[in-house]
């Protein structure tokens, strides 16, 4: 994602005009679900789809009968809608984290996502008939930015059965049981110490404990941009909350810029915890191939 989440307005929907001629041009084949449930750990793809297919992210909880109703109207419209665009279903009680990076305040909302930049469509329940004209307006103003690409509806193939360890500390990840995941994981390892799904899932149960720590997680970058290079502390506290807020690209050229800036054990300290945020992000993710290779050069 090349912009911060707080980025707003970088398309006037307004301006798109109708979407009549967009949502009939079709596009390229683009393989994902017409609706998905955003979480954490999904976002930074739901943001990779956005550069090929407009993403709405509807902002929901089930305590809200109106919100909840929105969320299902807008995932009706998505399955008819063919893969014009992927609705994604943030349940602001199970993913605080995506809320407070959308800076979202109220519920029901939703926002757009073109390129990875966010722009909002509403807050509150817009009328039913509404609805369809503002998708529309959206798809108009994708295909001004060449973003006409059609989802196949395919859903993720079915995965393997877990281990009772393994399963228990994804479930204290979804229950933000973070301490309770990291040792369920670690248990893990030991049954299966080859296993690189469970490696990442250690991974990120040790970056949500440390996020959960960031009291304000905003400020922490903030103060890490005023902050020197070689303020190890201040840089690695964003890093985290960039990492956890779907912004690994950022935090990883964030930490190899403080490993060029530092020395000895801040230096090591530093080039483990990039170590722990590739794992945490995944090594088959080209942002990580990536960074790898920028740190070795700044290693080596």
């Amino acid at each position: 994602m090349s912009q911060p989440l707080s980025m707003y307005g970088a398309v006037d929907l307004a301006a798109a005009g109708s979407a009549s001629g967009a949502a009939s041009a079709g596009g390229d084949a683009v393989p994902g679900p017409f609706s998905v449930e955003a979480t954490a750990a999904n976002l930074q793809s739901i943001l990779e789809t956005s550069a090929r297919v407009p993403v709405v992210a509807v902002f929901f909880s089930a305590r809200s009968e109106e919100s909840a109703a929105l969320a299902a109207r807008l995932e009706s419209i998505a399955v008819k809608s063919a893969g014009s665009f992927q609705l994604a279903k943030v349940d602001v009680d199970a993913a605080p984290e995506i809320v407070q990076a959308f800076r979202v305040s109220r519920i029901p909302a939703a926002v757009a996502l073109l390129q990875g930049q966010p722009l909002p469509l509403f807050e509150g329940a817009p009328a039913e008939a509404e609805l369809g004209p503002l998708i529309d307006q959206l798809l108009a103003a994708a295909a001004q930015y060449g973003i006409t690409g059609r989802l196949d509806g395919a859903q993720a193939p079915a995965e393997p059965a877990l281990g009772e360890r393994h399963a228990a500390g994804l479930a204290a990840l979804e229950a933000r049981d973070f301490a309770k995941a990291e040792e369920e994981f670690k248990l893990a390892l030991k049954e299966e110490p080859g296993n690189d799904d469970l490696k990442r899932g250690l991974a990120q149960a040790r970056l949500m404990l440390r996020v959960s720590e960031v009291s304000e997680p905003l400020a922490a970058i903030e103060s890490a941009n005023e902050a020197p290079q070689g303020d190890v502390e201040a840089q690695l506290a964003a890093a985290d909350v960039e990492v956890a807020y779907g912004r690994p690209d950022a935090a990883f050229t964030r930490l190899i810029a403080a490993v060029q800036a530092t020395a000895g054990d801040e230096r090591e300290r530093l080039r483990e915890r990039l170590l722990d945020l590739f794992q945490a992000v995944g090594a088959s993710d080209p942002l990580v191939s990536q960074a790898r290779k920028a740190l070795a050069s700044v290693l080596f």
